[in-house]
């Protein structure tokens, strides 16, 4: 098995790259509100009064609009499709504000349909 992940910070590309997924065979994905580093940082996180206090003041202060998706992927192949399909929604994955794909090894899943557990 396999996790891949997708974090953008578009909404609509987002929303586009799932339709990517689930066109290429991905069952089920998980979707979450995300923000960058930069965006964090950029919020005013500061050191003198934590940062649970200031990802909260961000947090009410402005709308997050990065998108993070993953998903568990049973077999090599379905990865392969999804992986080539993305890089064709996308293009040039050097180019700035296109998204960032991660993929690695998935060696444990627990909860899982059994469907991608066998």
């Amino acid at each position: 098995m396999y996790m891949i992940m997708f974090v953008s910070k578009d909404v609509e590309q987002a929303s586009e790259m799932l339709d990517v997924w689930v066109k290429a065979g991905v069952a089920g994905v998980t979707i979450l509100e995300s923000a960058g580093m930069q965006q964090a940082m950029g919020s005013g996180i500061r050191a003198d009064v934590g940062i649970v206090f200031s990802l909260k003041t961000m947090l009410r202060a402005q709308e997050i609009h990065h998108r993070t998706l993953f998903s568990a992927i049973k077999d090599e192949e379905t990865l392969n499709r999804v992986i080539e399909a993305s890089t064709k929604q996308v293009g040039d994955w050097t180019r700035p504000d296109v998204g960032v794909l991660f993929v690695w090894p998935l060696t444990q899943a627990y909860g899982l349909d059994k469907k991608l557990n066998s």
